[in-house]
């Protein structure tokens, strides 16, 4: 009975579509509890999580490239009033390689924090197009619930996007592996947040990036695009 409910969910699904091709369905499923592929292959969004601890939403956020595709994953950021700086951009660093999903009580927010949300929105229409064609990595290994580092690689044809996190009770650098670009020269470029004071050094020969966060909870989104004309 139970899957003769599914299928005719499904069909129905097909049906509205076919009749609205422009329609945007998300799927929901209780906080994204339930990621199931036939759903994923019919909507053009599926929410992450209804998580609302915004440290909480990082391995989260980070891992769901390896259920549904980037441009999928709609990631809720909620900057809050009580927020530090650090902590509106670290919420808003969650959705930039997902789908942003912008809620909680913007009016309310300060001129920087509220800059902050207009600049990782102005960042994300910008690299957006490209979400579509990436494949994930992850530079740090899948992430741990409780893992003070925590890195997502989205690596295009022509470029690589990574997202750093920090949390806190850990060193403020970390080693980044990016074997894909071995021996490779490249340009690291900081995306977001601008006011950051990340440090970073590429180490070609052994494919690692050096990053410091001096803050935690932080976290930045960095673009890293090979120099050599000859370079994958």
């Amino acid at each position: 009975m139970v899957a003769h409910r599914n299928r005719a969910q499904l069909a129905w699904l097909d049906g509205v579509l076919d009749r609205h091709p422009g329609l945007v369905l998300e799927n929901c499923a209780s906080g994204g509890m339930r990621w199931d592929h036939a759903l994923l292959s019919r909507v053009q969004l599926q929410s992450t999580s209804d998580q609302q601890n915004l440290q909480l939403y990082a391995p989260i956020a980070a891992s769901a490239p390896t259920v549904s595709a980037p441009e999928q994953n709609a990631v809720w950021a909620y900057p809050q009033p009580e927020d530090s700086l650090d902590e509106v951009a670290f919420t808003m660093a969650n959705a930039l390689l997902g789908r942003i999903h912008l809620s909680g009580r913007i009016p309310e927010l300060e001129p920087e924090a509220r800059a902050l949300v207009r600049e990782a929105v102005a960042t994300y229409k910008a690299i957006r197009a490209d979400l579509p064609q990436a494949v994930p990595s992850w530079p740090l290994g899948l992430p741990a619930w409780d893992d003070p580092w925590i890195a997502l690689a989205l690596r295009t044809p022509a470029t690589t996007y990574l997202t750093a996190w920090r949390r806190p009770g850990t060193d403020a650098t970390a080693t980044l592996h990016l074997p894909h670009l071995r021996d490779t020269a490249t340009r690291v470029d900081l995306l977001y947040p601008s006011v950051s004071r990340a440090v970073s050094a590429w180490m070609p020969d052994t494919a690692e990036l050096s990053l410091t966060l001096p803050t935690a909870p932080s976290a930045v989104l960095l673009r890293i695009t090979p120099t050599d004309p000859g370079a994958p």
